[in-house]
Order: structure tokens, then C-alpha cells, then sequence
């Protein structure tokens, strides 16, 4: 019993394997290559385009749709803003990109703003970016990749335009604010949901700081002069004039929000604990860091993006003194210096990828008077040149993201000083001189360390694919060895049969001509041969496609010659004749 177990599972995987990979091959060549599209296409406008009167939505990550049912004559878009262009309608429909909106009369339909469409009796939210499609699941997603391969169902909707439509009222939805919010002066929406008990007349974005002072409006973090919103989330706090949100320069962190009055802290529309505030910023300035550090006399916090937490590190290092920000990331109290610095440790080749990703304080450890003289800046913003006593120091504000890796060097000689002071002096000529020892670490003490460990989940996202790879590389050997090698037609009982899922059969009496041609593999190196059947009736069937043997890679211009001329020979055998074409 469990052998025949055994043997049914082996049978049923293999078989299921196969199928798979059967239809990924097949997929490769339903509807036209994008190279067609883009150089016969006629651009509608925004995502859309016209090819051989049908029309064709390009969705960003997930390549194009066709729009099957779309009128390619009446089919437009709204107006020409880069806002809409993922908006469409023609005679019968409107569309969120490559979708149909249900109910929806395209000849009154009109863009309000942010996002919003109506058509004076609805009104929907169609989003100008493309997301992944949480709706879909793996298995789903397999399951509809297969059938597409095999020609039986529509390419998987992997990503998508969210789209939203907005409960009906009495008044009509206007566009309110420099987000993605719409009111009807009842009901308000962001992003196409309700924001709870929000009051339209005082809905306002609140502002955010950046480091330089310069202040914006918020498109995330909302106030109606009563409640306080992150996107849709109602947060547990009061709305008064003085919240404010933040940015981390040159870092893509979270959203964060601070409360003055109460000494709060929210990452998103997650609160820090209340009995440890109240919390401030470190710092604003980015460029060596990876945490936002925020400071409390119960230690310092930062938010961990894998744990999706608050972690708190006990000891806070600038309890011990009045510092104050002297350069970017880098902190005097008129005694010691403090500076940020960060670090990552990746995989070896057994465990490959990012392990982790730190923040660390250091103290700085070296000798000097206790004065630090600021001489001047660095190419106006990469950073500065600083002196302690007859020390000189380079001071970094270009991270590590220049692959500048220490935030503070020690220089050596009088020349490079000259040089970072000199109006000429580029990020590469610093990168150099960090490299040649003209600019040298410094001593220094680590004092904390704020941690984010990817090591649990990288490694599988690393090897899933090599193994998934290996094994259909397996498979297409196995099939290779076994013979396993359809050839693209076949012929019996005087007619030719097309081997493929949307192939046909045709009687030899009626064939004029079989036209081989060489084209460019899609999206993938190399080539793939064609072939088109003219019938004597003036008729030409669709272009099928096909590859001398079984395997992920693409052929060889010659491979495909050489066999082109074995199936023209064994056409001429039953007297069919066959020809090159001249474009390949």
C-alpha cells in the first residue's frame, strides 16, 4: 500500500510538473511580444495602445493585457492628465485598467481628481499605480498560469489598479485636498475607503518636517480638527494645531507622526508605549543610518520593519549630557562626540543573501583638546572638514549609499584637506582618498546597536527558485532522454495536423504552401522558429512557434536552420511544398 502510495504521488507530481512546465513554455507565446506592441502599436494614450484593432493595457510588473472586450475605434481615455491614464472608456464600457467597471456609463464618465471618476449617477476610485494583487492567491495564481499556458483561460490578474467604489448620495463626490480623498460633503474617502467619522469642511493634511526645515503637506497623515487619520486608521489621539509628521532624509522609512503636547510618537498608525514618552527625534538627517532612533529617559526606541514592533534599547547614551547635533548624525556635549554609523552582515554560499541590517552609536575614542573648529563644508552638501587641536576630520553626510561606509575620518596630511575644500572636488575624489588612506578610521567605542534580522525568510526566498529551477532542468533531461521531443506538425492519412492546443488539421490536397520563418525569442536570448500554413483557398493560418528540442533555453540561429530543413525535407516526401521565409 505504501509503495503504490509512493508511486501515485511520484506519478502525480511528475505529471502536474509537467503541465506546469508545458504551459509556461506555451504562455511564452500567447498574443503578440511586447517589442510588437511597442513598434506597430498605435498609442491611445496612458497605458493603453491599439494593435491590429484590438486594444492592449500595459500593466506595470505584470506586462500587458488584452482587453477582449474593448471597442478599438471608440476606445479613449478621459483627458491627458498622467493621472487618468489608467482610466479608459469606449462606446460600451469604462475600464480601471485592464478591467471592466461594472455599471458604469462611459459617455458621461469624467475625472473629478485624486484618483476619482463618475459617471453623475456613482462614482469610483481607480488608483494611478499599480499594486500586487493580494486577492490572488500562489495556488490560484499557478492554477490560472497553467490554463493561459494551455489556451483555456485569461492571463492571471498578478497586478492590479485598486479600484473601489464609493457609496451613493444625495450630492456629487468633488476631489478635496493634495491626496487621494473625495467627499460628497457627507461621506469622505481615502484611497477609495471611508475615512470613519471624518468632517470634510475641516479635513486637512497635516504637515511634515523635512531636515532642512522645509515643511509639506502630508499625503498620508489627515486631521478634521477632532480626529487624526493614518491613510484610512483613526488614531487615538486629538487633533491640535501643533502635530506635525517627519522625514528621515535619504531614507525610505516608515511614516512617522509626532504629538508635542503629549510627547508621542506613531509609526504609521502604530503608537510608541505612552510610559515612556515623551520621545524625541535624534535626528532628521539620514545618510548613516538604517533606524529612525528616537530618544526617552527610559532608553532608546526604533522600529523594527521585520517584527513590524517597537523594540526599546535600555541604555540611552546621551542621558549623560546636553549634546547637541554639530554635523549630521554627529553629537557634542562640549566633552565627547557621539555619531551614528551603520552596518550589514550578509549570507555566506551556503546561506546566501542580507542577514541583517544595524544602527549603531559609537563614542568617539580619539586624543584632542575638547574644542572642535568647524573649517568649512565639502562640496557644499557631502559634508565637512572639522579640527581638534592640530587634528583635521572629515565629517560625512553623503552615507552609505555613496559607499562612503565611516561617518567620521581622520585626514593625514594637509594636502587632502586642501583638496575636500577645494570647489572642484567630486564624490568619487572622496570615495578615492577614503580608499588610498588619505582619510583613515577612527578610533572609536560602540555604545548600542539597533538590530533588523532578515536571516529567517532571505535564505528560502534565495533558494526556492534554485531548486525550482534545478528540478525542471531535471525534468526536461529526463524527457530529453526518454525521446520525449514532439515535433511540430505531424502527418497521417494525407493530412497534416498541427501539434499545439490551438493547432489545426489540414488535408495535404489543400495546402499551397507551409512559409518557415526564424524570429527572436521572447524575452529571452536567442530564437524561436515559426511556421504559417497557406492554403490554395488564399487563406494563412496563425503563426505557431516551436523549438528543436525540450529544454528552458532558446536555439541557436543555426540549430533552427538545420532543423527547418528536416521538416521541409519530410514535407517534400508527401510533395507539400514549403519555403523560407525571407525575413528571417
Amino acid at each position: 500500500m505504501i509503495k503504490r502510495v509512493a508511486i501515485t504521488v511520484a506519478i502525480v507530481a511528475f505529471v502536474f510538473s509537467l503541465a506546469l512546465i508545458t504551459s509556461m513554455l506555451l504562455s511564452e507565446s500567447r498574443g503578440p511580444a511586447s517589442i510588437d506592441l511597442d513598434h506597430d502599436g498605435q498609442k491611445i494614450g496612458g497605458i493603453y495602445l491599439r494593435y491590429q484593432n484590438q486594444v492592449y493595457a500595459s500593466v506595470p510588473s505584470n506586462g500587458d493585457y488584452l482587453i477582449r472586450e474593448a471597442d478599438a475605434n471608440s476606445f479613449r481615455l478621459l483627458d491627458d492628465s498622467y493621472r487618468n491614464g489608467q482610466f479608459g472608456v469606449d462606446k460600451n464600457h469604462a475600464y480601471c485598467g485592464n478591467l471592466i467597471v461594472k455599471d458604469f456609463n462611459p459617455s458621461t464618465a469624467k475625472a473629478i481628481g485624486n484618483d476619482y471618476f463618475t459617471d453623475g449617477r456613482q462614482t469610483c476610485y481607480c488608483a494611478s499605480m499599480s499594486v500586487g494583487n493580494k486577492d490572488l492567491s500562489i495556488v490560484s495564481e499557478l492554477s490560472q498560469r497553467m490554463q493561459y499556458g494551455f489556451g483555456i483561460g485569461d492571463k492571471p490578474q498578478t497586478y492590479i489598479y485598486p479600484f473601489f467604489k464609493l457609496e451613493a448620495g444625495a450630492n456629487p463626490y468633488r476631489a478635496i485636498l493634495k491626496t487621494e480623498v473625495a467627499t460628497n460633503g457627507t461621506l469622505s474617502y481615502y484611497e477609495g475607503k471611508i475615512l470613519p467619522q471624518a468632517n470634510p469642511e475641516h479635513l486637512r493634511q497635516i504637515p511634515k518636517l523635512y531636515n532642512d526645515g522645509d515643511t509639506r503637506e502630508s499625503e498620508r497623515y489627515m486631521a478634521d480638527g477632532q480626529h487624526v487619520y493614518y491613510e484610512n486608521t483613526r488614531l487615538p489621539l486629538k487633533d491640535h494645531p501643533g502635530l506635525y509628521a517627519i522625514v528621515i532624509d535619504a531614507q525610505n522609512q516608515e511614516n512617522y507622526l509626532i504629538d508635542p503636547k503629549e510627547g508621542m510618537v506613531y509609526v504609521n498608525d502604530i503608537a510608541f508605549e505612552k510610559q515612556h514618552s515623551p520621545y524625541r527625534i535624534l535626528s532628521l538627517n539620514g545618510g548613516h543610518i538604517y533606524h529612525a532612533l528616537f530618544l526617552s529617559k527610559d532608553g532608546v526606541f526604533y522600529f523594527d520593519t521585520k517584527k513590524r514592533k517597537v523594540l526599546r534599547i535600555e541604555d540611552n547614551p546621551f542621558n549623560t549630557g546636553k549634546f547637541t547635533e554639530i554635523a549630521p548624525l554627529v553629537f557634542s556635549d562640549g566633552k565627547q562626540i557621539l555619531y551614528t554609523q551603520t552596518s550589514e552582515v550578509w549570507g555566506n554560499n551556503k546561506s546566501p543573501g542580507l542577514r541583517s541590517r544595524s544602527t549603531s552609536i559609537y563614542r568617539l575614542d580619539e586624543p584632542g583638546t575638547g574644542t572642535w573648529e568647524k573649517i568649512g563644508m565639502v562640496n557644499g552638501t557631502s559634508g565637512s572638514v572639522w579640527k581638534n587641536g592640530s587634528t583635521w576630520y572629515y565629517f560625512d553626510q553623503l552615507g552609505d549609499t555613496q559607499l562612503i561606509g565611516q561617518t567620521i575620518y581622520r585626514i593625514t596630511d594637509q594636502a587632502t584637506v586642501d583638496q575636500l575644500l577645494s570647489p572642484e572636488i567630486r564624490t568619487d575624489d572622496i570615495r578615492k582618498l577614503v580608499r588610498t588612506d588619505h582619510m583613515a578610521k577612527v578610533k572609536s567605542t560602540e555604545l548600542i546597536t539597533a538590530k533588523t534580522s532578515y536571516s529567517s525568510t532571505y535564505g528560502w526566498m534565495i533558494w526556492v527558485p534554485v531548486f525550482l529551477l534545478a528540478g525542471i532542468q531535471l525534468l526536461l533531461w529526463i524527457l530529453r532522454k526518454l525521446g520525449i521531443n514532439p515535433k511540430p506538425f505531424s502527418i497521417k492519412n494525407q493530412r497534416l495536423k498541427v501539434n499545439s492546443l490551438l493547432g489545426g488539421s489540414y488535408a495535404l490536397s489543400d495546402i499551397d504552401m507551409v512559409v518557415f520563418s526564424i524570429e527572436t525569442a521572447i524575452r529571452q536570448s536567442g530564437y524561436s522558429g515559426c511556421f504559417q500554413i497557406e492554403t490554395k483557398d488564399g487563406k494563412r493560418s496563425r503563426k505557431y512557434r516551436f523549438a528543436t528540442q525540450v529544454r528552458l533555453s532558446a536555439d541557436t540561429k543555426q540549430e533552427l536552420e538545420v532543423y527547418i530543413a528536416d521538416l521541409q525535407n519530410m514535407l517534400k516526401q508527401y510533395k507539400v511544398n514549403s519555403t523560407m521565409s525571407l525575413s528571417s
